[in-house]
């Protein structure tokens, strides 16, 4: 038997206990949440291989392996355009970087919809300024919406985020991230649920995730969600 294959038969034969427990506790936590599917899978094939670690260690571990936190540079940046379907918050984003992009002594130059459609059509970017854009709201079901949406993360001067809501059904935000091809994400609404399969399932995504935003109104909290922090909120007892 190797010297790894012995270790890890002793740590089984040292802590039976602790061995049998960090298994069904995850799965607990990950199915009250409802992150997809293939995703737990994994988690705990991979937790299996790990008995005798503190589960809220293991379990941020195993996030940060799979997530990519990357805060927008609000002091340097140019232009964002915010992607997202209708109802996930696009808006109420673009008004908490405006306030902290002003608090830093930027000028800002906000368009919705309608003006940000005329906008991308003309391509000037002024440099003195950030430039907030955001598009219009879709249906993330429809192919044709995704693929049109979707081709917004190539636009040259501007960077296109992902904006998508806490609310939705985790398994629809793996299939939209994928589908939009989105490279950043923000994710909203964590104040209004307790659930936190879809914000797990953005972040894991393959994106790079921005920040998470809690509250509607401009000064309400736009923070960076790191892998502790997430496995912490994970495994807290449900209220």
């Amino acid at each position: 038997m190797s010297s790894a294959a012995s270790l890890h038969s002793a740590t089984l034969l040292s802590f039976p206990g602790r061995a049998r427990a960090v298994r069904p506790k995850l799965a607990e936590a990950l199915k009250y949440h409802r992150l997809p599917e293939r995703l737990v899978e994994s988690l705990l094939r991979e937790a299996a291989d790990w008995p005798d670690r503190d589960l809220e260690d293991l379990l941020a571990c195993m996030l940060a392996a799979r997530m990519c936190l990357s805060p927008i540079d609000l002091a340097k940046a140019r232009g964002i355009l915010l992607v997202g379907p209708s109802g996930a918050g696009k808006s109420a984003v673009a008004e908490k970087l405006s306030l902290r992009a002003r608090s830093l002594g930027r000028a800002v130059d906000y368009r919705g919809p309608s003006e940000s459609r005329a906008l991308l059509r003309g391509g000037a970017w002024p440099e003195d300024r950030l430039t907030i854009l955001e598009t219009e709201g879709f249906n993330p079901t429809n192919p044709r919406a995704a693929n049109a949406f979707g081709s917004l993360s190539y636009i040259e001067g501007v960077e296109s985020i992902g904006v998508v809501s806490a609310l939705t059904d985790a398994e629809d935000v793996s299939e939209m991230v994928s589908a939009l091809r989105f490279r950043r994400l923000i994710v909203t609404g964590l104040d209004q649920t307790r659930r936190l399969g879809a914000a797990v399932a953005a972040a894991t995504g393959g994106a790079r995730l921005a920040h998470v935003a809690y509250g509607p109104k401009a000064d309400d909290a736009l923070d960076v969600l790191t892998a502790p922090a997430l496995a912490r909120l994970l495994l807290q007892k449900p209220h």
